[in-house]
């Protein structure tokens, strides 16, 4: 080669590295200013990748993630370190980059979470403790319906024939309208159970304990169904041979019935809790919620403060955050 062709190459190789570190420090600075740890985003070893990192994930608890039909509005809950507030928020998607979220305009006031839009996006079920009538907080947490009317949210209406007068949450909602929920009601096979109320004629009949397939002496305490009624997910507490406290798992309908649950692996479980599964109107992307952090991988120098409070202050400080990945990654059986 040449001399002043290796000279070229040499100042072309400078130049692009150059543009690469200053397109490199200006995302830098930008994360930095949403109070993001990128390195440490981007350094997990984990396929499920993290929705909207130091915007939708934040340092904060995020969770139960539920996406309109466009996909282009995420509704999801924030929670305080010790879950005894919660709020839904929701953000918008234009290209590749999320908006800054907002408290929905139909909560902020009270305990509010678990939001899920049905699959047509007009309808959001959730949870809360706010008062049935008058001004009296609620007990428990009940399930609620705001409906979207104009593209603006109405009034959200109480669902008495329901909820109980223990804690009624976690709603998921198939495209025949029918509703699958957890409770801790009485009657029901260990702390929390996982029920459906069938929408019929109109009107939602009375909830319905899913069999020993689905339920269990252990804590199944959320639930995720596929549009077309035929996959849940369910999380799954501190059952022995799991990966870790909570554990996502599936099944499937055949001739009707819901097959045995399965664990969903360690492609979306870890050591840690991994919970809220919901599925996309389309039937094609799992989201849930994750608690894996920094431990998850090395570090190769310790924290001084200024890093540590980074850190506490990024989506990987071992609050909750918010996930997707393609269904068919799962290799469900």
């Amino acid at each position: 080669m040449r001399p002043y062709h290796l000279q070229l190459r040499k100042l072309i190789f400078f130049l692009f590295a150059l543009a690469n570190l200053c397109a490199t420090t200006s995302c830098q600075d930008q994360q930095d200013k949403n109070n993001a740890a990128p390195l440490e985003v981007h350094h997990l070893d984990y396929l499920p990748k993290m929705v909207g990192p130091g915007v939708i994930s934040t340092g904060a608890f995020e969770g139960h993630a539920s996406i309109t039909p466009d996909g282009t509005e995420l509704y999801f809950a924030i929670y305080n370190n010790d879950h005894s507030y919660s709020t839904i928020a929701y953000a918008r998607k234009t290209g590749e980059s999320w908006a800054e979220p907002k408290i929905a305009p139909f909560s902020g006031q009270y305990r509010d979470g678990s939001p899920a839009l049905s699959p047509d996006g007009n309808t959001l079920f959730f949870s809360s403790n706010r008062p049935v009538s008058g001004t009296t907080i609620n007990a428990s947490n009940d399930l609620w319906i705001v409906k979207r009317e104009n593209n603006s949210w109405q009034k959200p209406i109480h669902l008495p024939q329901i909820n109980s007068e223990k804690n009624d949450f976690s709603p998921s909602i198939d495209r025949e309208g029918n509703l699958y929920f957890c409770s801790n009601r009485s009657g029901g096979y260990g702390d929390m159970d996982v029920y459906v109320s069938k929408f019929e004629n109109g009107t939602y009949r009375p909830p319905a304990l899913l069999k020993e397939n689905i339920n269990s002496k252990y804590h199944e305490g959320n639930v995720g169904v596929s549009p077309d009624g035929n996959l849940l997910f369910v999380m799954v507490q501190h059952k022995p041979g799991d990966f870790g406290y909570d554990d996502i798992h599936y099944s499937k309908k055949v001739n009707g019935d819901w097959t045995p649950l399965k664990n969903v692996g360690d492609i979306i479980n870890t050591y840690t809790y991994d919970f809220s599964p919901k599925v996309s109107p389309d039937g094609k992307t799992l989201y849930f919620s994750s608690r894996i952090n920094r431990d998850y991988i090395s570090k190769e120098t310790p924290y001084d403060y200024a890093t540590y409070q980074k850190h506490l202050k990024s989506p990987l400080n071992g609050l909750g955050n918010i996930y997707q990945i393609e269904i068919d990654a799962l290799k469900l059986d």
